[in-house]
C-alpha cells in the first residue's frame, strides 16, 4: 500500500488485481472507471507519458481478456467491444510512431475472438456488434475481426453479419476497407462458392491468383469441370498453350505456383491424372521444381520412380544455369550430384547467389571437400576482385576452411593445389 501511494501505475494495478479477486462485478467497476477516464480525456498524451499510457491501456485490455474473461466471458466480451470502440479517440490523443497503441487494439481483436467462443453471447448479437465496430473503424483496427470471430458465430450469426455487410456494400457511399473480404470469409464459412465468386469483378477473375482461389473452392465443392473452366480463363500467359507447346519456358512466380497447384488439384479431381502428371513433369523440367518432381515420383509405380528420378537428375545436371542446378541438387538433396556438377563445370561458378554458394560449400565439405573448396575459392576470388571490405573476415574463414580440407582432398587432380591457389591469390587483407 505504501508503494502504491507513491506510484499511480502501481496503485491502479493493485486496485485491479484486488477487484479481480473480489469478483467480476468489482473488476468491471474498476475497469469501467479507467475506460471512462480514457474515453473522456481531451488533452493529448505528452511524449514523455507515452509509455505509461500504453502500459495502462494494455493493462486494461489484459485484465478484461484475462481475469474478467475467466470469471464472466460474456461480460468480458462486452468490455472488449467497448475497448475497441475507444480506438479512434485514443489515436487522436497520441502520436503512435512506435505502433504500440495500435498493437494494443489489434491484440484486443484477437482476444475478442478467443473470449467470444463459449461466452454464451448469441451469434446474432456478436454479428451486429461486429458490424457496428467495422462500420465505425477509421483506423483499420478491425481488419481481422471477422476471421477471428468466425469460430464464435453460429449459422444465424454468420448469415446476419453477411447480410449486414452485403446491404452496406449495396448502399451509396464508400464502405470501410475490408468489407468485401469479410463477406468472402463469411461466404466460405457457409460453403457458398457462388456467393464468393459474386463478390469479384469480371476483370478480377482473369487474374491467376484469384482464378486459383475460385478453382480451389470449386474443386473442394465437387465441381472440378467448373474449376478447370475458371483456371482456363485465368491462366498465366506462359501457361495458356502448355498442352500445345510443352517446350515453352514458364517463368516461376507466386501467381504461377498457386495457379498451377489449383490446376493440378482440379485435374486429379476431374479424373485427369495422366495429364496432371504431364503438367508436373513439364513444370519440373522448365523450372527445376523439387516439389513438382516429388509429387510426380510419388504417383509412379515401384521401380518406375527410380528410372524417372535418374532421368530427372540427368536433366538437372545438363541445365544451362549452373546456379539453378546447384540449388536444385542441394534442395533435393543430392549431394553427390551437386559435387559432380561443380567438378564438371567449375568455370560456371559465378557470384549469382552468394548465400547459395556458401550454404552448398558448408554442406559439401565433409563428404566432398574438393567441390566445397572450389566453391570457397570462387567466393574468395569475387571478394578480392570487387574489393568487398565487409567480406574480408568471411574470406579469411573460407581460406581457413580450404586449408583444413587439404588433408581430406589429397589429390587435386586437374585443379591447382591449395598452396598454388594461395600464391596466386595473395594474402587476405586484414582490415
Amino acid at each position: 500500500m505504501d508503494l502504491a501511494e507513491a506510484d499511480p501505475a502501481v496503485k491502479r494495478r493493485l486496485r485491479l488485481e484486488l477487484a479481480g479477486e473480489a469478483g467480476p462485478e468489482d473488476l468491471a467497476a474498476e475497469v469501467s472507471k479507467r475506460l471512462t477516464a480514457i474515453e473522456t480525456r481531451r488533452s493529448r498524451v505528452h511524449w514523455r507519458k507515452y509509455k505509461d499510457f500504453v502500459r495502462d491501456l494494455d493493462l486494461q485490455r489484459a485484465m478484461i481478456a484475462g481475469k474478467m474473461a475467466e470469471q464472466s466471458p460474456a461480460l468480458a466480451v462486452t468490455f472488449l467491444w467497448r475497448f475497441l470502440a475507444m480506438s479512434e479517440g485514443v489515436f487522436d490523443l497520441t502520436r503512435d510512431d512506435k505502433g504500440e497503441v495500435e498493437a494494443a487494439f489489434r491484440t484486443a481483436v484477437e482476444d475478442l475472438g478467443r473470449v467470444a467462443v463459449g461466452s454464451g453471447v448469441p451469434g446474432v448479437q456478436l454479428a451486429e456488434e461486429a458490424f457496428r465496430a467495422m462500420e465505425a473503424d477509421e483506423v483499420l483496427i478491425t481488419a481481422r475481426l471477422v476471421e477471428v470471430l468466425l469460430p464464435a458465430l453460429d449459422a444465424a450469426g454468420v448469415a446476419r453479419l453477411r447480410g449486414l455487410l452485403t446491404e452496406r456494400l449495396a448502399r451509396k457511399g464508400r464502405p470501410r476497407l475490408g468489407f468485401r473480404v469479410a463477406i468472402q470469409q463469411l461466404a466460405d464459412a457457409q460453403g457458398d462458392v457462388d456467393g464468393y465468386i459474386a463478390t469479384l469483378a469480371a476483370s478480377e477473375v482473369l487474374q491467376p491468383l484469384i482464378g486459383a482461389g475460385i478453382a480451389s473452392r470449386l474443386t473442394a465443392a465437387g465441381r472440378a469441370p467448373e474449376a478447370l473452366a475458371a483456371l482456363k480463363q485465368s491462366a498465366p500467359p506462359a501457361y495458356a498453350d502448355l498442352a500445345r507447346s510443352p517446350s515453352r519456358v514458364v517463368t516461376s512466380s507466386v501467381g504461377l505456383v498457386v495457379w498451377e497447384e489449383a490446376y493440378l488439384q482440379a485435374l486429379e479431381a476431374d479424373g485427369q491424372g495422366e495429364l496432371a502428371q504431364t503438367v508436373r513433369w513439364l513444370g519440373f523440367e522448365q523450372r527445376l521444381s523439387p516439389d513438382l518432381l516429388r509429387a510426380y515420383l510419388k504417383r509412379l509405380a515401384d521401380f518406375d520412380d527410380v528410372v524417372a528420378e535418374d532421368k530427372a537428375m540427368a536433366h538437372v545436371a545438363g541445365t544451362p544455369s549452373f546456379i539453378d542446378a546447384l540449388r536444385f541438387f542441394m534442395a533435393w538433396p543430392a549431394l553427390s550430384q551437386a559435387a559432380a556438377l561443380i567438378l564438371a563445370r567449375p568455370s560456371e561458378i559465378v557470384e549469382d547467389d552468394d548465400e547459395s554458394l556458401q550454404d552448398a560449400a558448408a554442406a559439401l565439405q565433409g563428404r566432398y571437400p574438393l567441390a566445397a573448396t572450389l566453391l570457397y575459392r570462387a567466393l574468395i576470388a569475387v571478394m578480392l576482385r570487387q574489393g568487398r571490405r565487409s567480406w574480408y573476415p568471411k574470406a579469411a574463414t573460407w581460406m581457413a576452411e580450404c586449408e583444413a580440407m587439404v588433408q581430406l582432398i589429397g589429390d587435386y587432380g586437374a585443379f591447382e593445389s591449395h598452396a598454388e591457389f594461395v600464391r596466386k591469390t595473395g594474402p587476405i587483407p586484414s582490415f
